[in-house]
């Protein structure tokens, strides 16, 4: 970069681009700190004076791990737990003293601090040194305890958390080359990390409290700490305006998934912040220890812990810690028998996680789990790895679902007497015998959908009831698809963010083009700015979301071929027309690849060939305040005066216009030997009074005009969006978890 940019860089953007990339050319500082010797002094200090796991390390890292690198002082408190006077003389140290970062007025958020060049350099010279040992090594003498786990004395030796609905013994699994080895996972090692927001807001929306939702889109490894992306990591994101709690592991194997999604709830941020002794004061002040310990089934209510929260947290620590140590000594040999092991640790973690998704519940924190799956086809293509992974989920949803104030797992599938004998009697409401799972559930990754039918199946028998079994059930909802108010959910949230107000055509318009929450939560996440008032989305503010997407998010659930998404990535992406050699070199496309698979884009009036080029019918930026630009299917008031207002405009109204105008002749409407007349009438046979037989003739009636039209299939979702008008959704099947319940709930009459 040359001097005059990066000037024009540090007048013009200083306070929007990282301190890392302007410091270099800011005039006030003498000499410059962006020449070599200047940084090498200041970060050859740094590792003189500064510890690698020190606060002011620690700090740094934060800062690193932010697209911004800055973060505001509250940002630090919360993430780092660090006290105002703490993060005050952190601050003045980094600055100050040793210049890697500078304290600024952070936006809406007072105080803060950004990371310098030197701050950056020194985080990559302290890791290069030290990188063997911020990897899990590969080690023939096992390290120190202290070296990963903080080990404190328990407060009750042998005491453990949540471990009365866990099965007696889990049996091992046969990971494959896919799975990492146990001695590659020590979970003290991989600490809990910030889970990116779009991937909180999309799991926090896409399914319902007491849900599951299968969701096929690709996943991100999560950054650890260390800077490093790792399957292992962690995420945990909490909002404290709606109480909404998300956690995410990617599983790999019951033991391991087990652990990670135990230690991102039972991780210090949620004690800190979530279930605080204020929270849990409240809680043991409303409910009895019986129905704490003997109905929800948490572990660890002595009457001490009862009386005093601050000793309840703290022995919930220590079994966190307790966890960790277990994992060490598997992961290092220290044990006789692995496989018992194995199943102690997948024990303790199960019984831990059970016990604050409880306490969750009574402190009425919405909690989403998010389940990665990064490779289901390449990893789990045997039936016996399907089958732990969907066994696995299930378990975890049988001791997290509740019948008022009573674990479901423990009345119906617990098989040990001495724990059924010690659990609350429970009492059957005749007037609703069902339960409910606690938060949602969300399976993330590719393919995941395709789970369904095993997920369903073992959902229903998560283990073998026992002859005393209660009369009760738990309904679970599963959703493989994304409907249009899934979408609109989504939308809803990241504008809330952004101080924008969602529109019916943003939200068709992101229908159309995508097919899962998640890719909304990225695009609207990276594409748009958050307002200083609060307005509606534009359109151009849409296409430039859009614009962040891999092309291959596009239409994704399409036959759109891929060099049509990378030429369609362009035009959303660009501000202006292009030729139609210019949207060939940016996408890297040919010319002719791009002509012949544009017709249907065309003719569904899309894209446009104008005189400066190519477009599509999404307004520009400097289009915003004129009449929008959209297709003519989008609008109430087209051209097309004959058309049905968008409420009541079916996809077959808009399909019908384009016909006539590629249709020669008319006459094949009437011919009732031809498809157009077929598929555009109703049979006279078909009752109007049965709209599941009309929704099956118009599916049919979709699928004759495709093979009529090839191109049809690229854009029908755009159509079928356009015309989708924004009702609830159609209730779902459940899965009914339990034994079959003659009893069923009563209906509601008028009035209540």
């Amino acid at each position: 970069m040359t001097e005059q940019a990066g000037r024009v860089l540090w007048d013009r953007h200083r306070d929007e681009l990282p301190l890392s990339v302007t410091e270099p050319f800011d005039p006030r500082i003498e000499p410059s700190p962006g020449t070599p010797q200047s940084v090498t002094d200041r970060v050859e200090t740094a590792r003189e004076t500064l510890d690698p796991d020190g606060t002011a390390t620690t700090v740094l890292r934060a800062l690193r791990a932010e697209s911004s690198e800055m973060l505001s002082y509250d940002a630090l408190s919360r993430e780092l737990g660090l006290s105002e006077e703490n993060r005050r003389q952190v601050g003045l140290k980094l600055d100050r003293d040793l210049e890697l970062a500078e304290r600024i007025d952070y936006p809406g958020a007072g105080r803060g601090l950004s990371l310098r060049k030197a701050g950056l350099e020194y985080l990559e010279t302290v890791e290069t040194e030290i990188g063997r040992q911020k990897r899990l090594p590969s080690v023939t003498s096992p390290p120190k305890s202290s070296d990963y786990c903080r080990v404190n004395p328990y407060a009750h030796e042998g005491e453990e958390v949540g471990g009365a609905d866990q099965p007696a013994e889990d049996r091992p699994v046969d990971e494959g080359e896919a799975v990492a080895s146990t001695t590659e996972y020590i979970p003290k090692h991989i600490q809990p990390v910030y889970l990116d927001t779009p991937s909180s807001e999309a799991a926090r929306t896409v399914a319902d409290d007491g849900a599951i939702a299968l969701v096929d889109t690709p996943t991100q490894k999560l950054k650890g700490r260390d800077g490093e992306k790792d399957h292992r990591v962690m995420g945990w994101s909490y909002d404290d305006d709606s109480s909404e709690l998300t956690v995410s592991a990617t599983y790999k194997n019951p033991y391991q998934y087990a652990t990670c999604i135990a230690r991102a709830l039972a991780s210090p941020w949620t004690w800190n912040r979530v279930l605080t002794e204020d929270v849990l004061e409240e809680i043991f002040s409303e409910h009895s220890r019986r129905i704490l310990s003997d109905a929800r089934n948490i572990g660890g209510i002595s009457d001490e812990r009862y009386e005093d929260p601050a000793l309840f947290i703290e022995f919930y620590q220590q079994q966190e810690e307790r966890l960790c140590e277990l994992t060490r000594e598997l992961a290092y040999g220290e044990c006789q028998d692995e496989t018992a092991k194995r199943s102690e640790i997948t024990q303790l973690a199960k019984g831990l996680a059970a016990s604050i998704v409880q306490l969750l519940d009574l402190a009425e924190i919405d909690l989403s789990r998010e389940v990665r799956i990064p490779e289901l086809r390449r990893n789990f293509s045997s039936s016996e790895r399907r089958n732990d992974l969907c066994e696995t989920l299930a378990h975890s949803c049988a001791i997290e679902s509740l019948y008022g104030h009573h674990v479901t797992y423990r009345h119906l599938y617990e098989q040990r007497d001495d724990r059924r004998e010690a659990a609350m009697d429970l009492a059957v409401d005749a007037r609703d015998p069902f339960g409910e799972l606690v938060g949602s559930l969300v399976v993330v990754g590719p393919n995941v959908t395709d789970l369904e039918d095993e997920l369903r199946s073992m959902l229903q028998s998560p283990g073998e009831l026992h002859d005393d079994a209660p009369e009760i059930a738990v309904r679970i909802p599963i959703r493989t698809t994304t409907t249009r108010s899934v979408i609109a959910r989504t939308i809803r949230r990241l504008c809330d963010r952004k101080r924008l107000e969602p529109t019916r055509e943003a939200v068709s318009l992101f229908h159309s083009f995508v097919s899962t929450g998640y890719d909304v939560a990225r695009a609207m996440h990276y594409g748009l700015e958050r307002e200083d008032r609060r307005r509606e989305i534009h359109i151009d503010e849409v296409r430039r979301s859009l614009a962040q997407l891999d092309p291959d998010r596009l239409l994704a659930t399409t036959d759109v071929t891929p060099s049509m998404q990378k030429a369609l990535s362009v035009l959303l992406g660009a501000d202006r027309p292009l030729s139609g050699a210019e949207v060939a070199r940016r996408a890297g496309i040919t010319t002719q690849s791009f002509r012949d698979n544009c017709k249907g884009f065309v003719l569904a009036d899309l894209l446009r060939e104008v005189p400066e080029g190519w477009r599509l019918s999404l307004s520009f930026a400097d289009e915003r305040y004129g009449r929008d630009v959209l297709p003519w299917f989008f609008v109430d008031e087209s051209d097309r005066s004959f058309l049905p207002s968008i409420d009541l405009r079916t996809p077959m109204d808009v399909l019908y216009d384009l016909a006539t105008s590629l249709v020669d002749d008319p006459a094949r409407f009437g011919d009732p030997d031809d498809v157009l007349c077929w598929g555009f009438s109703l049979p006279p046979d078909l009752y109007l009074d049965d709209p599941e037989a009309i929704v099956d003739h118009r599916r049919a009636a979709l699928a004759v005009l495709c093979d009529e039209w090839p191109w049809l299939q690229a854009i029908l979702p755009l159509i079928e969006a356009a015309c989708e008008s924004p009702e609830p959704d159609p209730a779902s099947d459940p899965v009914v978890m339990g034994p079959p319940v003659s009893q069923q709930p009563l209906p509601q009459t008028a009035g209540g």
